[in-house]
Formats: C-alpha cells, sequence, structure tokens
C-alpha cells in the first residue's frame, strides 16, 4: 500500500519572510509593533532557515518588522488628518519621495521607505502638543525596526502598502540624509504653529549597551579578546573549539544542536538569529544575578580588575539625575522618604478630604483616602484648568486590593461630599453597560467623576468580545476621551448625515474604580498592554491590610470645616477673564476657557523633564514598556498641578515638591501594575513558574541554588523579573524559606505537608 502523499500547508507569514530576505530586507519576528523575547534583534542578519526556527522559538510573534538602516523609514505619526496629509505631500516632494512606497496601519499616521548608502542612527523633530497629544516625526536609522506585515494592535486590521507588494530594497528611492534633515526642519515650521514645541528627548543607553564606552562594553569587548577565559566555564552542552572561537548549546532556549557561536567578533545564535553580549550570555547560564554580577563573573575569569576596565562603585538612582535630586533634598525639609499617600504630605484641600476619610473609616487606607481626595479633585477643577504643559487634570484611578482593605468608604464619602457641598452635577453614572451611555451622561455633564465599585468585572466584559458585547465599546471611548480634555470630541460615528451628534468641547471625564487583584488583571488582555489602556490608569495597590477601627463620626455627613474648605477653594479659584467662562464650564458644546497654572520656576519645570527624560529612556531601552509607562510624565505633572491646587487655589503654580510628590505617587503606581500583572494576569506564565520552582525542588531534595534552578524545565524561559516575582510570592506564601536569593529551600508548606 502506497503512502499517503502530505498535505502541503500554506504559512503566509513564514513565506513573507521568506520573500523579504529574497528581497534584500533582514525580517524581524514582532508581536504587535515589538520584538518580543528577541534578544539581539538590533543586529540580526536573518536567513532562510533561521526564519523557519522562529516558528517554535518566538510562535507568537506573527507580526513581521524589518530592520531600519540601509532602508531608511519616514515615519509621519500625526494624528489630525490635515497636517498628516500636508506632511505626506512633502514626503512626496523628496527626491524619490513620488516612488517612495507607504504603509497606513492606523490613519491618518502613515510611514514612508527609503534607502541610503550611508546608514545613520535615527532623526527626529521636537514634540508638538497637538490636539492635547505629543506628536512628532521620526526618519527611522540603525538600531531601529518598522511593522511590515501583520495585524496593527489599535485597529485589529492589516497594515496596507502602496503599491501593495514591497519591491527590493534596491529598487526603494535613493534619499540622502541632508534632504532628509531639511525636511525635518520644513517640517517643525509646519507644525509649530498647530502645538507648543518641546526639545526631542537626549536618547540614553542601557547599561549593558555593547555601543559607546563605558564599562560594561569594555568588559564585553575584554570578553571577546580572551574566549578562553570564560567560555569553557560556562559548562554549556557540546561546547567546542570552531575556528577562532567556540561552538555551543543554547541551553535556555530548550535546543539541543550547537548554534551558539562565540567568536572574536560577537555571540550569534544561529538558530534564532539572536545576538548577544558576553554579558548576557553569562547571566542566561545562570553564573549570576543581574547584569553587573554577570561583568563581575567576567572580570574575574579574565583576571581584570573591576576598576581597570572603568567601574565606579556608586549607586544609580532610577530617576531622576543626579542634578534634580540635590534640587529636590534642598527644597525638602525632612530627609525622609516621600510618601505620597501620606495626608500631610499631601497637604491642602488633598490632604483635608483624605483626613476626613480616614477619620470616618473602619478600614482605614490612605492609600484609598488619597485616591479618593485626587479623584475629588479631578472632577472639581476638571475643563477649566490646565498645568504647566497644557494638559487636563482628568485622571483614571484603579484602586486594586482583595477584601478586607476598604474600599466601600472611600467612594461612599466622596458621593456624601459632592453633594453635601452643592456639586452633584459632577457626579458621573455608577454603572454603565455601553459607550453610548457614558456618551449621553458627557452631553450633560462634560466634567465628571464616575465611580465604578467593580472596575475589574467591567473589564472583563470589555475584553469578552462577541458581536453582541456593547461593553467592548467602553474600552474605545475610554482611549478617545482621554486625550480629548483640552480639545473636542465628537462620539460615536453616526452613518447618518442627519443624525451626527454634536461636538462636546474638552470633555474631563475622570474614573476611580476599585476592584480586586484577580478579578482586574484576571479581566485584562495582552491587547491591552500596548494599545495605550494601561499606561493611562494611575493605579493604586495598599500592601498592609489595615486594622479595624471603631469611628466616632460615621461619615453620613460632610464636617462644615471641610465643606468651607471646598467652598473657600470654589470662592478663591481665579476664571478666566473671558465672556460667560463660569458658563461654559458645564455646556458640553460651549468651549471652555481655561485657568493655566504654570511652573513655579525653572528648577520645578527641570524636574519634570527629568522625569519625561526616564520615561524616553526606559522605552528606548525596552519598547514594551511604552504599554505602561508611556503616560508616566503626563500623570505627573497632572498630580503635580493638583496638588499645586490643592494647597493654594488663588494662586496655584507647580513647585519642585508638587514634581517630587507626583512622582512618587506615579513610580508607585508602575510598582502595582508590575506586580499585578506577574502575579495575576491571565494567561501569564507566572503561576507555571511557580509550579516549576516547586517540582524543581522537590526533585532536587528540596534545595537549589539559584543558577542551577534558572536552567531546569519550566523556569529557563522565563525573563528575571518573572523569576524574581515568583519567588517572591512563594517566599510570602511559606513554601520556599526567605534568603538571600542565591540558595532556595523548600519549607513543610512546599512539600506539601
Amino acid at each position: 500500500m502506497s503512502p499517503l502523499p502530505k498535505i502541503k500547508t500554506t504559512n503566509r507569514v513564514l513565506e513573507t519572510r521568506h520573500d523579504l530576505i529574497e528581497k534584500g530586507y533582514r525580517p524581524i519576528p514582532c508581536k504587535g509593533k515589538i520584538p518580543i523575547g528577541f534578544i539581539g534583534w538590533q543586529h540580526c542578519a536573518a536567513t532562510h532557515d533561521i526564519v523557519d526556527v522562529w516558528e517554535t522559538s518566538h510562535p507568537d510573534n506573527r507580526n513581521t518588522g524589518i530592520l531600519t538602516g540601509e532602508v531608511v523609514a519616514i515615519d509621519v505619526d500625526i494624528t489630525r488628518p490635515d497636517l498628516a496629509e500636508a506632511i505626506a505631500a512633502m514626503v512626496r516632494e523628496l527626491p524619490g519621495g513620488a516612488n517612495a512606497p507607504m504603509r497606513v496601519g492606523k490613519a491618518p499616521k502613515a510611514l514612508f521607505l527609503f534607502r541610503t548608502t550611508e546608514p545613520r542612527e535615527k532623526i527626529i523633530t521636537a514634540w508638538f502638543n497637538i490636539d492635547g497629544t505629543d506628536q512628532r516625526i521620526e526618519v527611522m536609522g540603525t538600531g531601529q525596526q518598522v511593522i511590515v506585515d501583520g495585524i496593527h494592535p489599535d485597529t485589529g486590521q492589516p497594515y496596507i502598502w502602496t503599491p501593495a507588494s514591497l519591491r527590493p530594497v534596491s529598487e526603494l528611492p535613493l534619499i540622502d540624509w541632508a534632504s532628509l534633515e531639511r525636511f525635518l526642519q520644513d517640517v517643525e515650521a509646519l507644525l509649530e504653529p498647530h502645538g507648543k514645541k518641546k526639545p526631542a528627548p537626549v536618547k540614553r543607553k542601557a547599561a549593558n549597551d555593547n555601543t559607546g564606552d563605558n564599562f560594561f562594553r569594555r568588559v564585553n569587548q575584554a570578553a571577546l579578546d580572551d574566549l578562553a577565559s570564560w567560555v569553557p566555564a560556562l559548562n554549556l552542552p557540546k561546547t567546542a573549539r570552531a575556528g577562532e572561537g567556540y561552538r555551543a548549546v543554547a541551553e535556555w532556549r530548550g535546543v539541543r544542536n550547537a548554534n551558539l557561536s562565540f567568536h572574536p567578533e560577537g555571540i550569534t545564535d544561529w538558530g534564532s538569529g539572536e545576538v548577544h553580549t558576553a554579558i548576557d550570555v553569562v547571566h542566561k547560564c545562570g553564573q549570576a544575578d543581574g547584569v553587573t554580577s554577570a561583568a563581575e563573573w567576567l572580570c574575574t575569569r579574565l583576571g581584570k580588575d573591576k576598576e581597570s576596565l572603568g567601574w565606579v562603585d556608586k549607586g544609580a538612582a532610577l530617576l531622576p539625575s543626579p542634578k534634580v535630586i540635590e534640587a529636590l533634598v534642598a527644597k525638602r525639609k525632612s530627609s525622609e522618604p516621600i510618601n505620597p499617600f501620606d495626608p500631610k504630605q499631601a497637604g491642602g484641600l488633598i490632604g483635608d478630604v483624605a483626613e476626613w476619610i480616614l477619620d470616618t473609616s473602619r478600614r482605614r487606607t490612605p492609600e484609598f483616602a488619597v485616591m479618593a481626595a485626587l479623584a475629588f479633585l479631578s472632577a472639581f477643577y476638571g475643563r477649566r484648568v490646565i498645568g504647566p504643559t497644557s494638559l487636563g487634570v482628568n485622571l483614571y484611578l484603579a484602586g486594586i486590593a482583595g477584601p478586607g482593605f476598604g474600599k466601600e468608604a472611600p467612594q461612599a464619602r466622596i458621593l456624601q461630599l459632592f453633594e453635601d457641598a452643592k456639586l452633584p452635577f459632577l457626579i458621573g453614572p455608577g454603572e454603565v453597560t455601553s459607550a453610548s451611555a457614558i456618551e449621553k451622561e458627557l452631553r450633560k455633564k462634560p466634567t465628571m467623576l464616575m465611580l465604578w465599585d467593580e472596575f475589574g468585572e467591567v473589564m472583563q466584559s470589555v475584553n469578552a468580545g462577541g458581536s453582541g458585547n456593547w461593553t467592548a465599546t467602553i474600552r474605545k471611548l475610554m482611549l478617545e476621551v482621554f486625550s480629548k480634555a483640552t480639545s473636542v470630541w465628537r462620539g460615536k460615528e453616526h452613518a447618518s448625515k442627519e443624525t451626527t451628534a454634536e461636538p462636546v468641547y474638552a470633555p474631563s471625564l475622570s474614573i476611580m474604580g476599585m476592584s480586586t487583584p484577580t478579578t482586574f488583571y484576571g479581566g485584562l488582555s495582552e491587547a491591552n498592554l500596548t494599545d495605550g489602556f494601561i499606561a493611562r490608569l494611575i493605579f493604586v495597590s495598599p500592601k498592609d491590610r489595615p486594622k479595624r477601627s471603631n469611628p466616632a463620626d460615621d461619615g453620613l455627613s460632610t464636617p462644615a470645616s471641610l465643606l468651607k474648605a471646598v467652598a473657600d477653594a470654589e470662592e478663591q479659584f481665579k476664571w478666566p477673564a473671558g465672556f460667560n467662562a463660569k458658563g461654559a464650564w458645564r455646556t458640553a458644546g460651549a468651549r471652555p476657557q481655561f485657568a493655566r497654572v504654570g511652573w513655579a520656576n525653572a528648577e520645578a519645570e527641570a524636574a519634570w523633564l527629568a522625569i519625561e527624560d526616564w520615561q524616553d529612556a526606559e522605552i528606548e531601552r525596552d519598547e514594551s514598556r511604552d504599554g505602561i509607562v508611556g503616560r508616566t510624565a503626563e500623570h505627573v505633572v497632572k498630580l503635580a498641578t493638583l496638588r499645586a491646587l490643592s494647597r493654594n487655589p488663588e494662586t496655584p503654580s507647580v513647585s519642585v515638591e508638587d514634581v517630587a510628590w507626583a512622582r512618587a505617587l506615579a513610580m508607585a503606581s508602575i510598582d502595582a501594575v508590575d506586580s499585578g500583572i506577574l502575579q495575576h494576569m491571565s494567561g501569564s506564565q507566572f503561576e507555571a513558574v511557580c509550579k516549576a520552582i516547586i517540582t524543581a525542588l522537590r526533585d532536587n531534595g528540596g534545595e537549589m541554588f539559584r543558577a542551577a534552578l534558572l536552567r531546569r524545565r519550566g523556569v529557563s524561559k522565563a525573563d528575571e523579573r518573572t523569576f524574581d516575582g515568583a519567588v517572591r510570592r512563594l517566599q510570602e506564601s511559606g513554601h520556599i524559606e526567605k534568603t538571600d536569593g542565591r540558595k532556595m529551600t523548600l519549607t513543610a508548606a512546599g512539600w506539601g505537608k
């Protein structure tokens, strides 16, 4: 009996990548817009064999990018249609621009491809705040990639090329950098009348970078110069001499073939196409706990003193820069760390509201008290105040905690305060099932606060999918409205011109939602981590369960002193001098007039710019962080503006202290969401890593060193952040002993006893 013929299957993604190689491009496997899990992608020279391996090494990365360098991409990242169209016309006027392929993922944004004989790093315009959003034009060069095939993470639709098929690199129009620099100058001149200009950030390099001249770069180079001193000591399977270097198995990838090449010119995994530094490899092999310890291990093997390679023993603060730290310390009265959830450190009306909430709660949770006070002020000052960077003060606040943390009282007190202060028109609906319901309320109340008791359940419904899922429209509305607090929003698009809705000018929607960690993070999808939704939220997650108390005041009425403080804030607020400014405040169809809160001095602005620089550098270091930290600077300036108004409603200005307090709150939010995603998000590998650690320890008699554990099945593919989070969880749950982290030991609970 003759065998059945093999069924030929079509893999369009794989075919696209092979075709790109044939046309001279250097493809990269991406998830959304990012080469997730692909180390050294900036140096990958993909072959046909390598792209085949990606089907198993990076199966979830179904979008395809190409490296820029010889290929130059002009990214027109502008959301206003008329400006985007004008800039696209300017691109067409460049040498060869009429024939440049154009990609559209989320109109009116567009991207154009050229080629150059002199690859160099990117050049960019300054930022311009247009319609409440920072926007710029970027000419992408070496060390970057652009998506050429796949599904856009925001629209859910394929990227579209004109013409439909990419031509070979050799047929792309040739462009020179002088023309591109003049083009960017012309673009800045076009954009300047339409938005406030901000200088482009200075590019920062990550510590473990193999470019530039620093300690880590010198260690990496010294390691390549003397491979024999350290490669055999890695104890990688099948390590053997090969020419001027070595071949070995990249054990952490779970493969058996000796595809890892160590050569004086570099370290390449020819199986996946990933390019590594020596420090990367030492860390992945489990010889070190981090970048610094990996560098120290290499120095020991190489017989070199750290100091001879430029090591400076200093603590590197993450935020802000040393100069700004000095400014902050000089302004502070105490050397104690800033606690943004201490009502006294918040001060002003924020502190007064938070103190009242705490005084009347059985579960005294300062984090939720301060969050509720901020929610009140964001609605109170919404649509009539802008901060130093022309942003409104609307906030999306998410309180995340389990039972027994007193989530109910802060919401109840804020509702009471709005009623007693005769401000019920600032209260939005507590339950909605669609975007249309929120839009209807915004047309009646263009500035309002929505209190969602079960925010996590809403998110589960939003991401549930299905054609009849009206709650899914809520996410789209929340994404849109967040950035429209100083511009115009037209609401839902209607098919009939007769029913086209009137615009809502500067809608200021603030949200204060409460949820448990499992419900909220379980309701998130991976798309939420890249679509900007998470970045728009400020997370408040108390760590210590509050003790029960027996307050004398039940909080059923607002104290006269607090009502007077609210009334004083309203009376002292200086409305803009324009006609009917106060009347326009509550009318959706009228353009409101904003009172601007400026910087107190240059030091305050420098403190905030340091945070914006950190944000840009963090995203430059790891593009996947954009979905979490991408609006940190925006949050900080909003929070700082509200604190300034809270402490001096008559003549507010944002000080260094305001920025430092707001920064501390924003950093606490990032820590909370990082931890929550790792421990609770559905589909994450966190629980699997926890189980793998327990299994490995049991199989090894209950004890293992960290380096050995990192090589075990189920653990080796986890990134360091996931692994460390899993260890902390198991320590806190009592399954492994709390140690210095180098050696893991099971407890009785870990043995299941």
